[in-house]
């Protein structure tokens, strides 16, 4: 049972200051916002306080929460770090921090509008001209630039901490495109439901109203001509699901720039049935990537011509282009004087102190400042420590870096500032079960609306992992929390769930689906059959390396490896020789790589990877229980061993457990999703393969004549999942005639290569037919080709060998249909998928939650 008052925290050897304590006062008694929240918890079992902790994180890994981290060694989604315990805000310090934040994003906007504007502030000496046009985010093509409505800022964050007097402290914002907001509401899910009746019972502001007024007002600048969508820089960005998450949520398709195109100064997305207007971006991308021809060349992630069509008025971006020259941290130097120049109002709350060091005086005060500050570069607004962050502290640099920076500054003293170190606040956290204290942030956010800005009623709480100054970045391991603002009054009931005004029209069908996502469901489907298609032949293999002795026998170990594992690069000539000569252990290493080991190219872990690479990518796409069973088909086992002799056991019992994902997978496929684009693409792209995979077994082991053929066509029908089928049907007597008409033309049986022909020229027979490559009607043709080929075919025939073994119409049928697969492939991505292709980046924003 956690204390209801945290300990006090020790003092930290980083920065020896007073801290605020959010929960308790300085005499120690709790503060009365927290007294409910903490009179709960200090009622609750051990046993109740493991469970809602297990809930929340399991609630966390199921939704498929991750933040991707990105380092020399490549890239890797790590889960969610959330404290349940939330940050809890009473309402009178919460009017505070709405009024000033207000405040703030009115001022950013003001700030862009002068700076692409009239250069007011530049020309009256509040703004050195330096910091602004000499700022790499300053896009001189915008200039004189009026976006639609004059909005330059539709969302703007700022992170905030409390100062040792209770006051709060900007540390630094966001008005390019700011992000967190959608971990923010994940959060707040996750958190409400883990104590449903505290967050009723506390009165907890709710955040719907907020999103809504985001979306509706934004939209309202549109002409209402086009679609609404969510430009994000792509599946491996480091915030790719929260995009995924809000485009989800908010009713707006999540596209890519390779999914836009610009004619004649407006925006059009490539879905199947062509080209459709887009009124509204919602931006998730930075400025400068946004458009190869007029910022960064080399950027692979913007859209051609977007600049120009946001000039022209053709498209409304939330945010407008530009807002990044004043995320720089020298700015906060300056704040004061332009919010009286441009609002004549004073900042209801500072910014962390900063001395610019473009002037003798600050190069001077900086220095003598350095000792308990931060020296950054003026132009990095990356947070402090994280990757590839500028900061140094003052106190670990040697006096010989001090002389360095002396004549650097001297030289250069514009593109650098000193800043003071925030002692943050301490917020209450659960640490293996008890409450501790932790430094805290808050990422709090604002909207534009007609009415003014509107302030999110909660925020990002982020929690640094330790007592250090080290900034509070998730690259660095910083979890986060839930913050529940306490209303005043009534609490608001608005859903987005049950959105009033005009009874909505009944439709059968969604939006013209984007060419880019429907090709990467192809490839979904594809890959999951795949993995589905390796893990029967591999537990084949496996049952019989101990040589079952209710299994019927049949080749040697080596022998079927030899036919089905070799030809797929899934062990090496030399272990199957060895294996065929009765000695197991080289194949049996090389089958535990095959099977478990993530490096091998070939191996079953790459290839559900690449599952979990195309289902990320169509993340917005995919039902939750989907997703979760994608989860549990791609995680690895982690029972596994890669330095232990493979257990042929546990490698069944894994390979089984896969086999009723895979099923599973296919089952949510089959049964829960509506027959429209989606569906189509996912399901042509299991046919594929698994036609392609039904000749392919076949083929190795009924396509030559042999003593063993009973034992091989056992083993066909057993991969083949048909077993069961056969036997009802003829018993135990295995003749190949019949096995070959239930294997490849049976369009009954859902395993049977006529059957995935079959369903694969209806499919592509559903296909819209809108463009001139689609009317051509080339997928149409081949699937056909392949289905009259199946139809001519006649088991007897079939199962004919020469006077050399083959069976060579068994053989010219399989050949046939495979390379009718393989064109069908390249005529659908001819029709329907050819979307302008370009080289990624590596690139993430650099704004980091």
């Amino acid at each position: 049972m956690p204390n209801a008052v945290p300990p006090a925290a020790p003092a930290s050897e980083a920065l020896e200051v007073a801290r605020y304590d959010e929960m308790a006062e300085p005499g120690g008694a709790l503060r009365p916002h927290w007294q409910a929240f903490a009179q709960t918890l200090s009622r609750m079992s051990a046993a109740e306080h493991a469970r809602r902790v297990a809930s929340a994180h399991a609630a966390i890994r199921d939704n498929g929460v991750t933040y991707n981290v990105y380092d020399e060694a490549g890239g890797r989604a790590r889960p969610w770090q959330l404290d349940i315990v939330p940050l809890v805000i009473g309402a009178a310090d919460w009017a505070v921090i709405e009024a000033a934040v207000a405040q703030r994003a009115r001022l950013a906007d003001a700030l862009l509008a002068d700076i692409y504007g009239p250069q007011r502030l530049i020309a009256e000496g509040h703004l050195p001209p330096q910091l602004v046009l000499g700022h790499p985010q300053f896009l001189r093509p915008l200039v004189d630039t009026r976006p639609p409505g004059g909005v330059h800022v539709h969302l703007w964050s700022a992170d905030i901490a409390r100062a040792p007097d209770g006051s709060w402290v900007v540390l630094s914002a966001r008005a390019d495109a700011p992000g967190g907001i959608g971990y923010a509401l994940e959060n707040r899910i996750v958190v409400s439901q883990t104590f449903p009746d505290l967050f009723r019972d506390m009165q907890v502001e709710r955040l719907a109203a907020f999103f809504n007024a985001h979306r509706e007002h934004v939209l309202g600048l549109a002409d209402g001509t086009g679609r609404a969508v969510l430009l994000t820089p792509g599946a491996y960005n480091e915030a790719y699901f929260e995009h995924a998450y809000l485009a989800h949520y908010l009713g707006l398709s999540l596209v890519e720039g390779q999914d836009l195109v610009v004619r004649d100064g407006q925006v059009f997305l490539k879905t199947l049935a062509g080209l459709e207007r887009v009124a509204v971006i919602f931006r998730r991308l930075d400025s400068d990537f946004c458009d190869p021809l007029e910022f960064r060349a080399e950027s692979a992630l913007g859209v051609p011509g977007l600049a120009e069509a946001a000039r022209a008025g053709g498209v409304v971006l939330a945010n407008a282009l530009g807002g990044g020259v004043i995320e720089s941290p020298a700015l906060g130097a300056f704040l004061p004087n332009a919010a009286q120049a441009l609002l004549g109002e004073t900042l209801a709350i500072p910014d962390i102190a900063t001395v610019w060091c473009g002037t003798a005086w600050g190069r001077a005060e900086a220095l003598e400042r350095l000792g308990q500050g931060v020296l950054r570069n003026a132009f990095d607004a990356r947070p402090l420590f994280s990757r590839h962050s500028s900061a140094r502290l003052g106190r670990e640099m040697s006096a010989s870096d001090l002389a360095q920076l002396t004549t650097r500054l001297a030289d250069r003293g514009g593109s650098w500032v000193v800043q003071d170190i925030a002692p943050l606040g301490l917020a209450p956290v659960l640490d293996n079960g008890a409450l501790a204290r932790r430094p805290v942030s808050l990422r709090v956010f604002a909207a534009w609306t007609p009415d003014g800005y509107k302030v999110m009623p909660g925020a990002l709480t982020r929690v640094a992992p330790d007592e250090t100054i080290r900034a509070l970045s998730m690259q660095s391991g910083a979890a986060t929390k839930d913050t529940w603002v306490l209303a005043g009054g009534p609490v608001g009931t608005f859903s987005l769930l049950r959105r009033e005004g005009e009874p909505l029209a009944i439709r059968h069908a969604g939006e013209d689906a984007p060419s880019r996502a429907m090709d990467n469901l192809f490839w979904l489907g594809r890959y999951a059959e795949r993995a589905e298609d390796l893990v029967r032949v591999l537990r084949a293999v496996v049952l019989r390396l101990g040589d079952d002795p209710g299994l019927t026998a049949s080749a040697s170990v080596g022998e079927l490896a030899r036919r089905l594992l070799l030809p797929l690069g899934q062990v090496s000539a030399n272990a199957v020789d060895a294996a065929a000569a009765g000695d197991d252990a080289r194949l049996s290493t090389e089958l535990r790589a095959a099977i478990f080991d993530p490096e091998p190219s070939h191996g079953l872990q790459r290839l559900l990877a690449g599952v979990l690479r195309a289902a990320w990518a169509v993340r917005d796409r995919l039902s939750l229980d989907t997703w979760r069973t994608i989860h549990a088909l791609t995680s690895a086992d982690p029972t596994s061993d890669l330095r232990a002799p493979l257990d042929p056991a546990g490698a069944r019992s894994y390979l089984d457990a896969l086999v009723r994902r895979a099923a599973a997978l296919a089952g949510l496929s089959a049964e829960n999703m509506t027959r429209g684009s989606n569906w189509l693409f996912v399901d042509l792209g299991r046919r594929i393969e698994r036609a392609t995979h039904a000749g392919w077994l076949v083929r190795q082991t009924l396509g030559f004549q042999d003593e063993r053929e009973v034992a091989s066509l056992q083993l066909a029908l057993e991969i083949a999942d048909s077993s069961m089928t056969y036997r009802s049907r003829y018993f135990n007597v295995f003749q190949l005639p019949p096995a070959l008409d239930l294997l490849l033309l049976d369009d009954t049986n859902p395993r049977s290569l006529a059957f995935q022909v079959e369903a694969a020229m209806q499919h592509v027979g559903k296909l819209p037919r809108s463009t001139p490559a689609q009317q051509r009607g080339v997928p149409a043709a081949v699937a056909g080709e392949a289905w009259r080929a199946v139809l001519a075919a006649d088991p007897f025939a079939l199962a004919h060998s020469d006077d050399s073994g083959r069976r060579p119409a068994l053989l010219a049928l399989i050949a046939a249909v495979d390379d009718a697969m393989t064109r069908l492939s390249d005529a659908v991505a001819d029709a329907y998928f050819q979307h302008a292709v370009r080289r990624r980046a590596d690139v993430a924003r650099r704004e980091t939650p």
